[in-house]
């Protein structure tokens, strides 16, 4: 059941180039033991195929899955080196992420904003730093 609204933002700089994304999704969001799940849907206007995306968010880390026509899964602990994955088509890549910033915080009425800064290397070479901020607004949205 979708019961919320996100802003998502993503900025990724690798050199001197920056691009930057963003878009608003409906999504499903709770608390179970202490843990936010956060549910969404991420659509490629490009070829319209969906991603369904998963966060799990915990005090001090961040647990995402990415699972469409390219899987990421990636858990992000402040200040901490970590293992993920990239599973494409053509082969699964392991990837490391150095995670700068991670933060959660509770706004107004329910509302909720995360903030995540991080380094993604393939192998030994840094592909970029990548900035991401998802507003969460808790609304019941019409089916």
């Amino acid at each position: 059941m979708q019961n919320s609204k996100i802003n998502l933002t993503l900025t990724i700089t690798q050199g001197f180039e920056i691009s930057k994304t963003s878009y608003e999704a409906d999504a499903s969001f709770f608390e179970k033991d202490g843990i936010f799940f956060l549910f969404f849907d991420e659509e490629n206007y490009d070829d319209e195929t969906i991603t369904k995306c998963r966060f799990e968010i915990s005090d001090d880390s961040l647990r995402m899955r990415r699972n469409g026509p390219i899987v990421v899964e990636q858990t992000h602990i402040k200040d901490q080196k970590t293992r993920g994955y990239i599973k494409t088509p053509f082969g699964h890549v392991g990837t490391e992420l150095q995670t700068s910033g991670f933060s959660f915080t509770p706004q107004r009425s329910d509302n909720y904003c995360l903030d995540l800064g991080y380094d993604l290397y393939i192998g030994d070479e840094k592909t970029g730093n990548y900035s991401l901020e998802i507003i969460i607004k808790k609304e019941e949205i019409p089916s």
